[in-house]
């Protein structure tokens, strides 16, 4: 199943298994990060090299205080997750927090491209309230 094989990608993140992150991605994979121009990460990156190119520009210029996938949509061969970030820039000590979607296409049990739509708060700068699906559909009316 296709969100399985996403929610692998998210753990072995987390883990810092990039070796085993890597593994669940197709040699010719198509990674795309759309944000705001200014942040090094976001562009296109082409196959295992360009992936590991990202991660090592992410690895470099910021640090993750908390990262939290928050809502996985299984729509067959592609899966969207809702999530978001809080970190520090390691450049300028800058806080920021960041909301996210991803989009990633499976097939034969590998990750064939992900897209990354980023909003990006920084500083004082904060997003706006919001409450998660997956919070608000377990509460009662």
């Amino acid at each position: 199943m296709s969100v399985d094989v996403v929610k692998q990608v998210y753990e072995r993140f987390a883990q810092n298994d990039l070796e085993g992150f890597l593994k669940l991605c197709a040699k010719n994979i198509e990674w795309v990060v759309n944000g705001p121009g200014d942040l090094e990460k976001c562009r296109s990156y082409q196959g295992l090299d360009g992936v590991r190119s990202f991660l090592a520009i992410l690895d470099r210029t910021w640090s993750f205080q908390a990262f939290a996938p928050r809502e996985f949509i299984d729509a067959g061969n592609k899966v969207v997750v809702l999530g978001e970030e809080v970190g520090t820039d390691k450049g300028s000590g800058e806080a920021f927090e960041n909301r996210w979607a991803h989009v990633f296409t499976v097939q034969r049990g590998s990750i064939v491209s992900f897209r990354e739509f980023l909003c990006h708060w920084r500083g004082n700068q904060h997003p706006p309230e919001m409450s998660w699906q997956s919070e608000s559909a377990s509460q009662e009316p």
